[in-house]
């Protein structure tokens, strides 16, 4: 056991390299307690009061609509009819003689079903058909790649379905919705109109992180350094002696090693300091190495850092735009790293739409991972506070990123329900918050689809509270407000 403790420490320390000396908590933070210091707050609270005012005279002629949603029953079914059963479906049998002659079928009445039009990885046009889930019931989903215009025609009385044939893992089976109403729409009303409009005026829908010749990088990568890239660094190493473990291992000579680093890390940039003022080196291999990174690539975190410091912020932030970083695993904060210091050196550069779509990406937690298991979500923290104090309009915005409609502006920035739900637990308006949720979840005049949303969105905000009699509050108000809700939705709700 004490041989694997061992292994485990050296293997963590390889794979998190010199961030495991400079980490404390995830992102370190200001003497402000935000992870922005307050020269960078009072600059974006500027350019976030230009965009409010910006808002209040702007006038909007879109009127945004829900996604397509129509009400289905869901049958399956298992065994030596499958088959049979598949025939009479593609001969568009009725729903109530189907179940008379298929009496053995689990059956699910007046779901909610909403469809999505999307290209999926391979670039292929897909509509996917899936029904809202409630309590601890999944939701069911058809997805189809042929023939794509049938499904904007009528679908009322009609069946759509999966059949898999028998194998030696499984019997035959056939899945199907049979659709008691036609998909529509309705517009999205006025009042939660504005959010999106203001979500949009404040994420700016034409910008984008990273650029298009970024490429992928991580743990799980090669990921080439520039030679010119690397010399810079090994001479700063050099001369800053940076200690190295060339020893036997041994428990005790790798604690001691690790405190030399520690130190050495901690002085680091003080030593730069001191030598850049006598040794004119280190800015001509800075030149020579932030010229050849821009031509061919090769970066990473720690030359970044120099780049940043001692040659540009805006070319250190242009590096990091280039490289998406992938997590190797579930303990790997790499991606939440680079993403906190893209917005660190977006807010710097006074690039406000790189900063907030990056600083919501810490928020939602939207990275691409290699694996990522639920008991490393915990320590992801939100960061809500950081946006509060510039004046941005939290309800609205984190609202209108939640919400789903049928026609966003290209490149809309939408919301996880479950990590805004998170970072709404710690606002410092929990009453406005809470109080318009619930305004939604009761509103008959919005789509059914959002008012479920923002049903999961008050979940997820109640579950994240430390307050349990508040807690205990809430959920009285939420059932109110779920009451309100059409009966085949209601119903399947207060099931739970």
């Amino acid at each position: 056991m004490k041989k694997f403790k061992l292994l485990l420490t050296t293997i963590l320390v390889l794979f998190l390299g010199t961030n495991i000396f400079s980490q404390n908590t995830e992102f370190g933070k200001s003497n402000n307690g935000l992870i922005y210091s307050d020269t960078t707050v009072k600059q974006l609270k500027f350019i976030v009061d230009s965009l409010n005012l910006k808002f209040k005279v702007c006038e909007f002629n879109k009127t945004y609509l829900s996604k397509p949603q129509a009400k289905a029953h869901y049958i399956s079914l298992k065994g030596s009819l499958a088959n049979e059963a598949k025939n009479d479906i593609e001969a568009n049998i009725a729903f109530d003689d189907f179940i008379k002659k298929y009496n053995q079928t689990e059956l699910e009445k007046d779901l909610v079903v909403v469809k999505f039009k999307y290209k999926n990885y391979n670039d292929e046009d897909v509509v996917e058909l899936s029904s809202l889930e409630f309590n601890d019931k999944y939701g069911h989903e058809f997805n189809f790649y042929e023939d794509l215009e049938k499904y904007d025609q009528s679908v009322k009385g009609q069946w759509v379905f999966d059949h898999y044939e028998k194998s030696e893992y499984s019997e035959e089976s056939i899945y199907a919705f049979y659709f008691t109403e036609d998909f529509r729409q309705q517009p999205i009303p006025e009042h939660y109109e504005r959010m999106i409009q203001y979500s949009d005026c404040m994420v700016d829908t034409t910008a984008h992180i990273f650029y298009e010749r970024a490429k992928k990088g991580g743990v799980r990568f090669s990921n080439k350094k520039s030679a010119k890239s690397k010399k810079f660094i090994d001479y700063i190493n050099k001369a800053t002696k940076k200690p190295e473990f060339k020893s036997k291992y041994t428990e005790k000579k790798y604690e001691k090693f690790l405190k030399k680093r520690e130190l050495w890390d901690s002085l680091r940039l003080k030593r730069v300091d001191s030598l850049k003022a006598i040794d004119k080196k280190i800015d001509t291999l800075l030149e020579e190495a932030v010229k050849e990174v821009l031509e061919k690539g090769g970066s990473n975190d720690e030359f970044e850092e120099y780049v940043a410091l001692y040659y540009s912020p805006k070319t250190a932030l242009e590096l990091k735009r280039n490289r998406i970083v992938v997590g190797g695993c579930s303990q790997d904060n790499s991606p939440r790293i680079h993403a906190v210091n893209i917005a660190k050196l977006a807010a710097e550069t006074i690039n406000w739409e790189i900063f907030l779509r990056s600083h919501l990406d810490i928020m939602n937690d939207r990275f691409d991972r290699v694996s990522d298991g639920s008991y490393a979500w915990g320590k992801r923290k939100t960061y809500i506070k950081e946006l509060e104090v510039l004046d941005i309009n939290v309800l609205d915005l984190l609202l209108g990123i939640s919400l789903r409609i049928e026609n966003p502006s290209e490149n809309h920035y939408y919301g996880s329900i479950g990590r805004i739900g998170r970072a709404l637990s710690e606002t410092e308006k929990a009453n406005e918050i809470e109080a318009k949720m619930l305004e939604m979840i009761a509103d008959n005049q919005l789509d059914d689809y959002n008012r479920i949303l923002m049903y999961y969105l008050f979940l997820n905000y109640n579950h994240n509270l430390e307050n349990e009699e508040k807690q205990t509050v809430n959920k009285e108000k939420l059932t109110a407000a779920v009451n309100k809700l059409p009966e085949y939705l209601a119903t399947k709700i207060v099931e739970e």
